[in-house]
């Protein structure tokens, strides 16, 4: 009987140092790299701000029926935009491999990178306002809370090493 237990706790040590070395393993000498991290887009790209919301706010099918153009103008828009900038991220990519580096061509693209970006927060704006214009007032206060919320949660409205943003009310 003392043999029985004696095998039994050697076996389960074996066990434990092979689970925590796993954990040691994955962990510190070969942790995940971004890609593993991070999941994998939903088919068709990432959702935009604009059908974020909208899913979130869970329109009715005569809603959402009667917004499909305002999604569909928002959508084309904004792969078109997409297609702009990733062009200009290219270029900008071209000149970083120039030796040496020429701020007097960068400046231009970066400054048209950026108004590319502003328009497209504004082009997102215009879309929210008509998704606005056909929800009832307990969608509207809802919409705006949840982009209050997205604003608040944005990794770029604290300073860094600042506390997290206060977790969002339950509803």
């Amino acid at each position: 009987m003392p043999r029985l237990i004696t095998v039994a706790l050697a076996l389960s040590l074996l066990l434990n140092a092979f689970f925590v070395a796993g954990f040691v393993f994955r962990g510190w000498i070969a942790p995940a790299t971004f890609d593993q991290r991070m999941p994998p887009p939903p088919p068709g790209g990432r959702l935009s701000a604009l059908e974020t919301v909208a899913g979130d706010l869970n329109l009715a099918p005569g809603q959402r029926q009667e917004l499909s153009g305002v999604f569909e103008q928002h959508a084309q828009v904004r792969r078109d935009r997409s297609r702009d900038m990733q062009r200009l991220r290219e270029q900008i990519v071209a000149e970083y491999r120039r030796i040496p580096l020429d701020q007097s061509r960068l400046d231009p693209l970066i400054d048209k990178l950026g108004d590319l970006r502003a328009d497209q927060q504004k082009e997102t704006l215009r879309a929210l306002v008509q998704l606005e214009a056909q929800l009832n007032p307990e969608q509207r206060v809802k919409m705006h809370q949840i982009l209050v919320d997205r604003l608040l949660s944005s990794p770029w409205s604290r300073p860094p090493g600042g506390p997290p943003p206060p977790p969002r009310p339950s509803q």
